[in-house]
């Protein structure tokens, strides 16, 4: 009879593996040929061995083999044997590949099938000496066909429809179990471990959630609203980091929160779930947080604003973070009055301090001022002189600057009173910037409100609004560059109806309410040594209106005034030696020139 190439495989590895004194011992069945994949086999004492052209002869015996046969041998599952049994000693293991996938034999345990797809799987991940270690299970499937797994000796490799394959570690797998594994609160995994760079900690995906790792602290679960927020912050990379408690309740209002090792994600019926973390979380946690005077969060960090700066929001108020400020609240009736003036956008800025009380008074400090508050009298503010220059740079004068090399302001706090702050921001590099600031005085009946003429001078009103200078005077030029009247015995300034109104003239006469210059420049108290008219009802701001007011003036002599603004003789030098043809001063009621 003429051999075959499958019963000539057959018996060379018969012979191979000893032949009748070897492991299989004799045969006990003629070679049988015809199977699937036209493949043979022939039975031996201890085993049999299986060819086909593609495969080649290999012997299967023992608890493999057994193991094979359940599985329906070649017809089945797993297919032909594709290599030799191989052991190692210590611990006893033995493996065989198959076409699609292996049968693990481990002393203690039993062997077991691991076929695709586990075995793609477990092989990526170093198969028996692979962090999964050996199969120590059969696979098994969920009654609903909705998915499968396979238990190894540190976790499982788990299959599900939509999925695909996933390796499942423990301390994952004991989470998942212990959870009702597919059927369960988490569903099946959909992603394999990964791990934070800095070594914090790993976290694995699932169909409704998430279980993360960290170290000393072990394995915790994050589901529902609170895994929502924490993808949605950048997961394990967020500032929130990785979960490190389950949810907890109980909280004021029936809320709940769940803690991370940056942070923590609260939640309340009617706001939702917010992550708060960081300098955030400091500030917030100084006020009690959910239960004290912020309340809830309610909404996420939001970043983007001037400065650059952030905030994030919550029931009574805020938290702000800006560039080189930190991070400060704003609440109440701060937060309310901030708001009016444009918040960080206006002339106030960012907060750079908390409240702070003393008796009955509390205050707070931003960039641009303050605002304190008073029992009995409610919020009042005061803007700081870096906060009138910051208020020309953010569009928050209620009257321009008209782009001038120099603004300078003159501010009182109220109606009907004359003590003004006269500052002066000059043009650099695009923007202004704070140069001096001193005191002064206005006219003795305060500021007239906008858009509400002086009148006449014995009105005592000094006006509101922006009007440039263009002219200085004096007994002698300080070194100014403006055009400069040099004053005389007969210099006079107009303030009969006629032609001469508001206006600089030269007379011998001496007729009210015509003002004799002369006369103020060299009287003791030297109103008008040195001086720069502000255009007020004349050229080039607007066009002169009879009996609206007239001689309006910076000059010397710091005392209250008839409308005019008065500081030092030093300080209106200081000012005539740096000004600039065009020049600006803004001038009025603090709350009345500031958005």
């Amino acid at each position: 009879m003429v051999s075959t190439p499958g019963q000539d495989a057959i018996e060379a590895e018969w012979q191979r593996l000893g032949g009748a004194a070897g492991a299989l011992g004799n045969a006990v069945s003629a070679t049988e040929c015809g199977l699937s994949q036209d493949g043979c086999r022939r039975q031996f004492q201890n085993g049999k061995i299986h060819w086909t052209a593609g495969t080649g002869a290999f012997a299967t015996a023992g608890d493999i083999g057994a193991v094979w046969a359940v599985h329906q041998e070649e017809a089945g599952r797993i297919g032909y044997p594709v290599g030799s049994v191989a052991c190692q000693p210590s611990p006893s293991i033995c493996q065989q590949g198959f076409q699609r996938g292996f049968i693990v034999s481990t002393g203690g345990v039993g062997a077991f099938a691991v076929y695709s797809p586990y075995s793609g799987v477990w092989t990526a991940y170093g198969a028996a000496a692979g962090r999964l270690g050996v199969p120590i299970a059969a696979e098994k499937c969920d009654a609903s066909g909705a998915g499968c797994s396979q238990r190894f000796q540190r976790g499982s490799i788990v299959w599900a429809a939509g999925s695909g394959t996933v390796a499942l570690y423990d301390p994952y797998y004991s989470v998942w179990a212990a959870n009702g594994m597919g059927a369960g609160r988490l569903g099946y995994p959909v992603s394999n471990e990964r791990c934070t760079p800095n070594g914090t900690g790993c976290v694995q995906q699932f169909q409704r959630g998430y279980a993360a790792w960290v170290p000393g602290v072990g394995t915790t679960l994050l589901t529902g609203i609170y895994s929502s927020v924490w993808s949605n912050n950048g997961s394990e990379s967020s500032r929130l980091g990785l979960p490190i408690a389950a949810e907890a309740c109980g909280l004021v209002n029936s809320g709940c929160f769940q803690r991370f090792s940056g942070g923590s994600v609260y939640w309340n019926a009617g706001n939702g779930a917010y992550a708060v973390y960081g300098g955030y979380a400091q500030i917030w946690s100084q006020y009690g947080k959910e239960a004290g005077r912020l309340g809830y969060p309610v909404s996420g960090e939001q970043c983007g604003l001037t400065g650059p700066g952030c905030v994030q929001s919550f029931q009574g108020g805020y938290v702000y973070w800006a560039a080189g400020i930190g991070f400060h609240s704003v609440y109440g009736v701060y937060g309310q009055l901030w708001g009016s003036k444009r918040a960080q956008n206006g002339a106030l800025g960012y907060p750079v301090t908390e409240e702070s009380c003393q008796v009955s008074t509390c205050v707070q400090r931003f960039e641009g001022g303050a605002i304190q508050w008073t029992a009995g009298q409610g919020t009042s503010l005061r803007y700081s002189e870096w906060g009138y220059c910051r208020a020309l740079n953010v569009g928050a004068t209620k009257y321009p600057g008209g782009g001038a090399a120099r603004v300078s302001f003159a501010i009182s706090q109220g109606y009907g009173t004359t003590p003004v702050t006269f500052t002066n921001c000059v043009k650099r590099d695009g923007k202004y910037v704070h140069e001096w600031t001193v005191g002064g005085y206005a006219g003795e009946s305060g500021f007239a409100r906008p858009g509400v003429a002086t009148g006449p001078t014995t009105g005592k009103y000094s006006p509101t609004g922006s009007y440039s200078i263009t002219l200085a005077f004096g007994l002698s030029n300080p070194g100014t560059s403006l055009p400069y009247q040099t004053l005389n015995p007969y210099s006079r300034w107009g303030g009969r109806l006629n032609a001469n109104y508001n206006k600089y003239f030269e007379s011998s006469a001496d007729v009210f309410p015509d003002e004799n210059m002369w006369y103020y420049a060299t009287r003791p108290s030297g109103d008008y040594r040195q001086g720069a008219v502000i255009n007020y009802n004349r050229p080039p701001d607007s066009n002169i209106v009879m009996d609206a007011g007239f001689a309006i003036f910076l000059h010397a002599n710091p005392v209250p005034t008839w409308g005019c603004i008065s500081l030092s003789e030093a300080n209106v030098v200081r000012y005539l030696q740096s000004a600039n043809y065009g020049d600006r001063l803004i001038m009025g009621v603090s709350n009345d020139v500031f958005e």
